[in-house]
């Protein structure tokens, strides 16, 4: 992409407005720890109490939180992105009810992250501020990475998520809800797009023009997924909604996929969305931040990915849902490119970021590894099928 020229001085303004809405926004959800009421509810003694930030999470403030009797993981839920944090709560207490009450049946070792109450019982507590606060278990010797750097972490990531979607088998659909109005929806994210005013900035920089110029160019083969089953009346599935490389935790000892975290997104949803997702984050050997002179779909990677994903699952997948999982790959693609330029657009309001540019690079990236996604169509519709068939 080419450097950003001189903006004129609407777009200065508009730029000074977002960052201070960005930085607002940051000053907001990052904490250095959370408050000792917060600590106290979970943890009976905090005299010999760490605290630690494991990662950088896009959406919620996330803790380590390490006392003599227990490690917890300690998140406040950003109620900007989750409306409704009792959704989250419902969902999640569901979802541990069903993990723990069927055993875990595997040819490698694996730990299901589940949420844990508070000391009163609570599944969740609020701060004296308001804001809702939970626990959920932590994997020891684990470790995770933003992305794929050999064969084995492709093929792992794969077969957690194809793991993931088996032991989700039998947790009724009707009990789990969407955890954001229009998640994963791209009808509404393009609505939404469309009561942007873009007009006035598609000349500014050849960085947005490419981005409007994908968005408008690929919008109709993007929508191809959730046509085609709302024509076939598909029903939906459970699914992780957010299985990128870096929410796979891998064991420290041997590099297999111990578990799979960032619950927050698992509700009903397309499998074809997951798995794209997944595709999306493991095959791009640039990685998720802008490199965006290696930012390529790499198709052994994509080969592995797949491979470990069947492996888990056998014959899970229909073969009608099968033949989607390009069209599953493209549009959720499409979708994570259009939100963080959306984001970019109205000044980082969603996502978690140090400058208003950083969701316009990651919206680049996104819409850079969409154009060899589509490049390479027929040879991902051949290995997601010849993978089935093998495996299936």
């Amino acid at each position: 992409m080419a450097d950003i020229p001189r903006k004129n001085n609407f777009d200065i303004l508009r730029l000074v407005l977002a960052f201070s809405v960005c930085l607002a926004h940051s000053f907001i959800m990052m904490q250095k720890s959370p408050p000792e009421e917060i600590i106290q509810r979970f943890c009976p003694d905090s005299s010999s109490m760490e605290i630690s930030t494991p990662g950088e999470g896009n959406i919620n403030d996330t803790f380590l939180v390490r006392t003599a009797e227990k490690v917890i993981v300690l998140q406040r839920i950003n109620d900007t992105v989750f409306p409704d944090p009792n959704i989250l709560t419902r969902n999640l207490q569901h979802l541990t009810q069903h993990l723990t009450s069927h055993p875990n049946i595997a040819e490698q070792h694996w730990e299901d992250a589940v949420l844990i109450p508070a000391r009163d019982g609570s599944p969740s507590v609020r701060d004296s501020k308001g804001a809702v606060w939970r626990a959920l278990s932590y994997i020891k010797n684990s470790i995770c990475y933003s992305l794929a750097e050999t064969a084995l972490q492709a093929e792992q990531t794969g077969w957690a998520l194809g793991h993931f979607h088996k032991r989700l088998i039998g947790l009724d659909v009707e009990k789990m809800q969407v955890p954001i109005p229009g998640f994963h929806n791209l009808e509404n994210y393009l609505k939404q797009y469309a009561q942007l005013n873009t007009k006035h900035i598609e000349t500014t920089s050849s960085d947005v023009a490419f981005c409007l110029q994908v968005i408008r160019n690929h919008r109709e083969s993007a929508l191809i997924l959730e046509k085609t089953y709302s024509a076939q009346k598909g029903l939906p599935r459970i699914i992780h909604g957010d299985p990128k490389i870096a929410n796979v935790l891998f064991d420290k000892r041997n590099g297999l996929a111990i578990s799979l975290i960032d619950l927050d997104t698992v509700g009903p949803g397309l499998l074809q969305h997951d798995i794209g997702d997944c595709l999306r984050s493991v095959c791009n050997k640039g990685g998720e931040e802008r490199r965006i002179d290696e930012v390529t779909f790499d198709l052994g990677l994509c080969e592995r990915t797949l491979a470990g994903y069947f492996k888990a699952t056998g014959a899970f997948l229909t073969h009608w849902e099968r033949n989607l999982i390009y069209d599953g790959t493209k549009a959720i693609t499409y979708e994570l490119g259009l939100r963080f330029f959306m984001d970019y657009l109205q000044g980082g309001i969603y996502f978690k970021c140090n400058k208003p540019e950083d969701t316009l690079e990651k919206a680049l990236v996104q819409f850079s590894l969409l154009q060899d996604i589509i490049a390479k169509e027929d040879t991902i519709r051949s290995l997601s099928l010849s993978h089935a068939i093998l495996r299936g």
